[in-house]
Order: C-alpha cells, then structure tokens, then sequence
C-alpha cells in the first residue's frame, strides 16, 4: 500500500455503458460481455497486479457509494478452471463491495483468452480509467515493460481498445487504434516523454516489490532505483534486508557502488 497517496479523481471504467440485466447463476457458458452476477468468493486477484488498489478515504467514499448504489459498473473477469475466476478490471469495485457487505458483483466474464490476452485488458482499463501522468513511476514502468517488450502483441492491443470503445461510447472511434509499439521513440512519442526516461522506466521494473514501493514514497532517487535494478532479484533482497536490519539509508554513491560489483553479490 501507498504512504501518503495523492487523491486522484475517481472515474469510471470503459463498461458504464452496459445495461444488460444480471444473472444470478454463474452459466457453464455465456456469451460476450452478457452481465451475471458472480459470487466474490469464486474471483481471486489477477496474480501479477500491477496497480496500487485504493485505501483510506478514497476506499471508503467507494463503500459508502456501494452501500447506496450497489456496484453500477461490472467487473471483468476471466474464466479459469474449476468454475474460478481471475480478477481483470475491478478489483477496487470488489475490495469496495466486500466492506460493504456484499457476496456477489455484476461481472462480464471472459473465455479463452491467453495470458497476454489477460493482461492488455489490466493494462489498458487502467489506463482507460486514469492518465499515464497520474500512475506512480513503478506503475509506469510495468505499463511500459509490458509494451516495449511486446509480452501482448498489437494486434491483440487493438481488438481489445476496439472492444473498450464500443463498450463505452457504442462505437469505435476511427484513429484512435495505434500503430505498433515497437521502440522506445514510439512509447517516448505515446506518453509524451523522452527516450531515456522511457528506458529509465523499463529499467527500474526489474525492482523487487520493496524498492518498488520504496521508490514511489521517495524513499529512493531515481537514480538508486536504477542502480538497484542492475543487481538480480536474489541480491536485492540480501541488500534490502541487511539495510533494513543496519537502518542504513543507500544513496548514489553507495548503490552506484553496489552496480558496478554485483556480479560478486
């Protein structure tokens, strides 16, 4: 969780549109974007989550709002084995529902998608949902790992924006799908930033989750987070704890030091 988390305005993501009613069985098979109401206890988090969830009083005017409304707009969930499913686009509609007493959430379920499939629809609701300019640098950077080294491939981007669009204005917008995205000029370009912060970005991703956090507190430069990121995961994590154990504060000059002899770590 975020220390001292900027506010940021609450939207709504790219399904308010849909007015299907619910189902309250969860059907062996459904069709595409049809509306059931699923219990919360058969979704789990999407295993990789790459965004901050929201806490404190930004949570709680969610719940409040639920209380009141009910969920208005549906999850997006995708199909796993054993009538489970995995977390794609809601997860704070569904912290949110579960505070306010709920058992079940409207949810689109998705069939049959891969991995990378999975992950653009994470990717590109929250984006959807928020500016690029708004997300903390690690957010970013895993936004930007995921493009520059085409886990997801633009084809699959583009069906998938398409799909975002129709869901929520009724049609796609022509010029709105991207060409490929397949340098750091391109992303540089996307995100109206310059290539070497595009490759500081993708660099400091290789972070392990608690220089991540620490990052974005500004409990570390950027500069040291990048230093950081050149050491691998196993060395990170002896230089976090022994740090934390010493109380010891790393700066430039000591992570640069710690770069330049990693391979003996």
């Amino acid at each position: 969780m975020k220390k001292d988390a900027p506010r940021r305005r609450i939207v709504t993501d790219a399904v308010d549109l849909l007015t299907a009613d619910y189902e309250e069985q969860e059907p062996v098979s459904i069709s595409p974007n049809r509306v059931v109401n699923l219990n919360m206890e058969l979704i789990a988090p999407y295993h990789e989550h790459l965004f901050y969830l929201y806490e404190g009083e930004r949570l709680d005017d969610m719940v409040e709002s639920i209380r009141e409304n009910g969920v208005l707009t549906p999850v997006i969930v995708r199909k796993l084995a054993d009538d489970k499913y995995e977390m794609l686009a809601g997860h704070n509609r569904m912290a949110a529902a579960k505070l306010a007493g709920l058992d079940r959430i409207p949810a689109i379920i998705k069939e049959g998608l891969t991995d990378q499939d999975a992950l653009v629809y994470v990717v590109e609701t929250n984006l959807k949902q928020r500016s690029f300019s708004d997300m903390y640098p690690s957010e970013q950077a895993a936004v930007l790992a995921v493009q520059y080294n085409q886990i997801i491939s633009q084809g699959s981007r583009n069906d998938i924006r398409r799909e975002l669009e129709l869901l929520e204005n009724g049609e796609a917008t022509s010029g709105q799908i991207e060409q490929k995205l397949d340098s750091r000029g391109r992303l540089a370009k996307e995100y109206g930033l310059s290539d070497s912060s595009i490759a500081r970005l993708i660099r400091v991703n290789q972070l392990i989750e608690p220089y991540k956090r620490m990052m974005d507190n500004k409990e570390i430069t950027m500069q040291v987070a990048i230093n950081l990121s050149y050491l691998s995961s196993a060395a990170q994590n002896w230089v976090f704890d022994s740090a934390e154990k010493l109380g010891y504060r790393l700066n430039g000059k000591t992570s640069a030091v710690l770069r330049s002899e990693r391979d003996s770590l």
